[in-house]
């Protein structure tokens, strides 16, 4: 891995220098550790990168561990805001109704630092990106 790159079982982090993007394409379920460790590359991202955007791809699932909810809104969250980013990208499949609270709970936490965008393909959030 360099540094603008993760991978893992669990999920991918990249720079895309094209886009000035932090992507992060979840895998599967993860909790911990391995949901906090590429987060906070991605926040690294973010933070080594001026006005670099970020893309969260959760089309496999958007499911969180209660300890990681509270640590994202405590910790990551109020860290990304101090970064350069003012956009923030979902991708997401149609939110069926057992975890539709869970991505509006992120979304308004996610609302109260940045500008918060959802589409359901990779091509299209680069679309909004470049607008």
């Amino acid at each position: 891995m360099d540094n603008n790159t993760f991978e893992s079982t669990y999920c991918s982090v990249i720079y895309d220098s094209s886009l000035n993007a932090a992507v992060l394409t979840w895998k599967c379920f993860a909790s911990f550790d391995n949901y906090r460790k590429p987060t906070t590359f991605a926040l690294d991202i973010l933070k080594n990168h001026k006005n670099a955007q970020f893309i969260i791809d959760a089309r496999n699932g958007f499911e969180d561990d209660p300890a990681d909810v509270e640590w994202g809104f405590s910790y990551l969250l109020p860290a990304m805001s101090e970064t350069d980013c003012k956009t923030v990208i979902f991708i997401m499949n149609e939110v069926h109704q057992d975890i539709e609270e869970e991505m509006d709970m992120w979304t308004k936490e996610f609302s109260r630092y940045f500008t918060v965008l959802k589409t359901d393909s990779f091509e299209k959030a680069v679309e909004m990106l470049q607008k």
